[in-house]
């Protein structure tokens, strides 16, 4: 999450037995490359539960993380927890909160939130594991929304073209409104099967309607566990993910790693850019992909070919279509977008080493059906010229 040039990671996946509850931090206002990073913990800030599979969103003035849903447990006991389903975090003074919320809050995993303008998150379907141990349960289509000014949870009543029951899915609002929603796992009926990359969801939030784009272009292959992110001339770029063979568990690479969306023609059009294989990362799933600048940074995540949780950053350059080893701040140019401004972080915190732990934004292991990875998921919202969009997808 991009607040105030500092990249902020909440929790996650290591490399240890060990539960994890630390917030940490990268400078973004300084140059370094991918192999020379130095991290800054907020001490004794951390998130209040352990938590797998969630969604995170900003609020309109960034300054409030929503952290929502997921597989909680609590800090002392390791049990499942389910007590509070929503946790917000203030960012400029770094405190933890169970906010009060009218409504009914359902449990859902595997699902990413998005913010229009006036404040209300919106998200879809999700995974409810009913079943702690084999980790079954059911997924669901329906829209639920979190109005953050009067914190209450609404269920909209839809009934027309609503999509099948989906998960694991990219979010990504438009300024006007429309969001778009890109993979995932299906439900058709009692069978799961990876969604076709051209058969695009689009929800309109003025007039709480669905509807589907048959997008054109280039082959993508369908994935899960990949990341995105919206640019401000409107090409969502996707990164990442795995696939898997014939319904079973073993997990395979995608291809293309890296792919484009011009969502300024109708009907989309997907796009491979010429040179994106050039100096790419190794498979990845299970990232974080945010965008500052001219830069998409892909963060930490799981490495297919190695079987290994990756500990680097790598920098794709969206204005050049390049992949580059070196971030070198923008500040005395004009950028493709502007930073989120907001508060920085408590000043109660001190430089990590370089590599303290690796950490696994989203790493999991695949169990049972519909391949289920124990992951936790964030959605990075930035504004835009006064647009909300999203702009990551984190599984933490």
């Amino acid at each position: 999450m991009i607040i105030n040039d500092t990249l902020l990671i909440l929790g996650g996946d290591t490399n240890t037995t060990d539960y994890e509850f630390e917030l940490f931090y990268l400078d973004l206002s300084k140059k370094f490359d991918n192999y020379n990073l130095t991290w800054t913990l907020i001490e004794n800030k951390g998130l209040p539960v352990y938590v797998h599979r969630s969604t995170s969103v900003l609020s309109l003035d960034n300054s409030t993380v929503y952290l929502i849903g997921g597989l909680m447990q609590n800090r002392k006991t390791k049990e499942y927890d389910y007590s509070n389903l929503v946790y917000t975090y203030d960012y400029p003074t770094s405190k933890w909160s169970a906010p009060v919320l009218d409504g009914d809050a359902k449990a859902r995993q595997n699902i990413k939130g998005v913010i229009d303008d006036s404040g209300n998150i919106y998200i879809f379907g999700g995974f409810n594991a009913t079943n702690l141990t084999s980790f079954s349960g059911e997924m669901f289509n329906d829209m639920n929304v979190l109005n953050t000014v009067s914190n209450t949870w609404t269920t909209l009543s839809i009934f027309k073209n609503l999509p099948l029951p989906c998960s694991e899915y990219t979010a990504n609002i438009l300024p006007n409104g429309t969001i778009i929603y890109i993979g995932g796992l299906e439900q058709v009926g009692a069978f799961f099967t990876l969604v076709d990359m051209k058969k695009i969801k689009l929800f309109d939030t003025h007039k709480h309607e669905w509807s589907q784009m048959n997008a054109t272009g280039e082959e993508i292959d369908s994935r899960i566990y990949f990341s995105s992110v919206l640019t401000p001339d409107g090409h969502i770029i996707i990164f990442g993910g795995i696939s898997y063979s014939g319904g079973d568990v073993y997990i395979v690479s995608v291809s293309p790693k890296l792919a484009t969306l011009d969502t300024n023609k109708n009907p989309f059009i997907w796009s491979i850019p010429y040179n994106s294989e050039i100096n790419a990362p190794p498979s990845i799933y299970g990232h974080t992909a945010d965008l500052y600048y001219d830069y998409m940074i892909i963060t930490f995540g799981s490495e297919l070919d190695l079987n290994t949780f990756s500990s680097q950053e790598y920098f794709y350059n969206i204005k050049n279509n390049k992949w580059v080893t070196t971030f070198i701040p923008l500040i005395n140019e004009t950028p493709t977008q502007t930073p989120t401004q907001t508060p920085t972080p408590t000043p109660s915190a001190t430089p990590t080493p370089k590599y303290f732990k690796w950490l696994a934004i989203g790493f999991g292991i695949g169990l049972g059906a519909p391949l289920l990875i124990s992951c936790v998921t964030i959605i990075i919202v930035r504004r835009i010229r006064g647009s909300s969009v999203i702009e990551t997808v984190v599984d933490l």
